[in-house]
């Protein structure tokens, strides 16, 4: 075993070493290596903190949406739009992003989207009504924010190949870390100044992404001879892969790096080529609905959309409830989203960990995850004091992180690289629909029952329904694996030439 391990790396640095040298009679492709390490250290601290600002920041709204409303005199689905559509418009952006990101770079995109977050969330404070405020914060707001997030995501795919993981959770731990830092700082910012120049602060932090996106500098392409037919452009399948590439089956069947890199850098065709051919091809992989005919990948988006109907709840009413209805100081309420961003970061890095044990795959460890956020959920109404909540917050907090790692590795699982990221697109268009709609009803049943109860209740189930949806998903691959298992033994016994009996 040790043998074949130091052949392999022999192999790679051999192979890394006669890139550069290409014969005159042999094509070559243009493919770029991951330095895993380097420079790239340097890009992954960029990238956890656009994690760490941009949904710190969207998730902190809960904790300042009671001003908002107070502010404008306003129904509690009103105040909620605002966090919703910037949520919704936030995932529905990533096939543009990603295809922008493809025609002119990580770090030009990442730029824009920064400044147009930032103007688009400090014009908000001259809003005369929420009605603008949907506009700026929410719609505008959302889409900047979506296009700096997503090159970060790419960029990690790009330096990062052997220690993807890692990295991966380096960058998404950024998430649960904004989450603990931007609630209690958004409170003090709201008491001390007042909820506009508590804005214009808030603002200006999410112009700092900018700074972050200047360090994503691209990597420069090498030669390598060529083992496919020509493709026109550098767009690696796997670099929105957030797992860990050497599970993958196209990741073992290469003998080296580069070969794997060289198999999985290319785009499909368009009819003609044109000068936002870059831009199309992607736009266009992201965005074909025909995957859906596939029954597990209909399955997923289902599950999704019904996991994303209880996601932002706790986000949102948590403080509020606390607030409000359990007369808990706000001081003491706000710090509720802090907790779950504790415990979401230590999720997150457990999962991985969980998943690496025998017969704990990623499918089974999600499904565990949203069965016990969905029970704690439910209990919320139950949930009478301070220290009642924090334990909810604890459990909510840690085991839909389980769902949140986990959802994506699901899907390249099911379809494959090849069609990865098709089905990733998708997917985000079903949580940024959801996303849009769904905090909106939870605040009009608030409104119409002067609780935030039964919004919890219809939230534990639906994470228990996406639960159902998922374990019938493994019935499914189980049923189907079964049956190739059966086709092989057949084919094996039908090669075998039959014994003659002397």
């Amino acid at each position: 075993m040790t043998n074949k391990v130091e052949s392999k790396l022999r192999d790679e640095k051999d192979a890394k070493r006669n890139l550069c040298k290409p014969q005159d009679n042999e094509e070559y492709d243009y493919i770029t290596i991951p330095p895993d390490g380097g420079y790239g250290w340097v890009v992954l601290i960029a990238c956890f903190m656009i994690n760490l600002i941009v949904d710190g920041f969207l998730y902190a709204f809960g904790a300042i949406s009671e001003t908002l409303r107070k502010h404008f005199d306003c129904h509690e689905w009103e105040v909620t739009l605002v966090s919703s559509l910037a949520c919704g418009f936030y995932l529905l952006s990533a096939p543009i992003a990603s295809a922008l990101s493809n025609k002119y770079g990580c770090r030009k995109i990442g730029i824009i989207g920064s400044v147009i977050a930032a103007l688009a969330v400090a014009a908000s404070t001259r809003a005369p009504n929420i009605y603008i405020m949907w506009l700026l914060f929410g719609c505008i707001g959302g889409i900047g924010m979506g296009l700096v997030y997503l090159p970060s995501i790419i960029m990690v795919g790009y330096y990062f190949e052997e220690k993807r993981a890692i990295a991966t959770g380096i960058v998404t731990a950024g998430t649960g870390i904004g989450s603990i830092i931007f609630g209690p700082m958004s409170r003090i910012l709201f008491d001390i100044f007042g909820w506009k120049t508590g804005v214009l602060i808030l603002s200006a932090i999410l112009l700092c992404c900018v700074i972050c996106c200047i360090f994503m500098r691209p990597l420069q392409p090498i030669q390598k001879r060529r083992v496919l037919p020509s493709s026109d452009f550098l767009y690696k399948e796997d670099v929105l892969y957030q797992g860990d590439t050497k599970d993958l089956p196209e990741y073992t069947s290469q003998p080296d790096i580069p070969t794997y890199i060289q198999q999985t850098t290319k785009v499909p065709e368009t009819v003609e080529k044109t000068k936002m051919k870059a831009f199309w091809d992607i736009f266009l992989s992201m965005a074909d609905f025909n995957i859906l005919t596939d029954k597990k990948m209909l399955i997923i988006c289902l599950a999704n959309v019904c996991s994303m109907i209880g996601f932002y709840s706790p986000y949102l009413f948590i403080p509020k409830l606390a607030e409000l209805e359990r007369s808990i100081p706000k001081a003491s309420a706000v710090f509720l989203l802090s907790i779950i961003g504790f415990s979401n970061t230590a999720g997150r890095f457990a999962s991985g960990y969980i998943t690496k044990i025998p017969y704990m795959s990623p499918l089974l460890v999600n499904n565990i995850g949203l069965i016990v956020a969905g029970i704690a959920t439910l209990l919320v109404p139950l949930c009478q004091t301070h220290i009642h909540l924090i334990f909810y917050c604890i459990i909510w907090g840690g085991f839909i992180a389980f769902h949140v790692s986990l959802s994506l590795i699901i899907v390249c699982q099911t379809v494959g690289l090849e069609r990865y990221s098709n089905a990733l697109g998708l997917t985000l268009m079903f949580r940024g629909i959801t996303a849009l709609s769904a905090p909106p009803i939870m605040g009009a049943i608030r409104d119409a029952t002067n609780s935030f109860d039964i919004a919890f209740i219809i939230g534990g189930i639906s994470f228990i329904i996406s639960a159902l949806m998922y374990f019938y998903l493994m019935w499914i691959i189980r049923r189907e694996e079964e049956q190739l298992n059966r086709t092989k033994k057949i084919n094996n016994i039908q090669r075998t030439p039959a014994s003659l009996d002397i």
